[in-house]
């Protein structure tokens, strides 16, 4: 009888983490769709609309959503960076683990090739370090953040990554 009143207990709670866990495969799929459909993907796995700033002169628009949020933290995080001139951006936060490891070996798995590697990021205190992965049509910045346990990656069209280089808008 115990068993299963635990079971039911158990379910939602491996429930609420695949949700959280998102891979590179829909990180790609992600950063290649508009902000709506985004939304109705995330919002789907149980994701919360947190912000979102339209696009500046300069700027491009910043779209938020948090995985269990609990005041101003969450369990993980996913932004969208997204303007009419240049292609979206995706990035996504969380909390290390399985899903954190897997996405660095799928990347590795593409054939992605190292393009650089740095340990800190001007105006980004709470970057630990961070490594620019590249194939013909991608780059995947992948970071260590200061907080332990917690990881990002970023994903750029490459073109846009090397605009953003070049213009210092990493």
């Amino acid at each position: 009888m115990k068993q299963l009143v635990l079971y039911p207990v158990f379910m939602l709670f491996s429930l609420s983490c695949v949700g959280q866990g998102l891979n590179l495969d829909q990180l790609l799929k992600l950063q290649g769709m508009g902000k709506q459909e985004i939304a109705l993907f995330l919002q789907g796995k149980g994701w919360v609309a947190k912000s979102d700033a339209a696009p500046a002169e300069a700027k491009m628009g910043k779209a938020v959503w948090a995985f269990n949020p609990e005041g101003e933290g969450a369990d993980a995080w996913c932004i969208l960076y997204y303007s009419d001139t240049s292609p979206n951006r995706i990035l996504y936060n969380a909390q290390g683990g399985p899903a954190f490891d897997k996405i660095r070996r799928n990347v590795k798995q593409r054939d992605m090739a190292l393009l650089e590697e740095g340990e800190q990021i001007e105006g980004l205190d709470f970057v630990d370090a961070y490594s620019d992965y590249a194939d013909e049509q991608i780059v995947a910045r992948l970071y260590d953040y200061k907080q332990i346990n917690y990881y990002g990656i970023k994903i750029f069209k490459k073109e846009d990554y090397l605009q953003a280089k070049k213009n210092a808008r990493l």
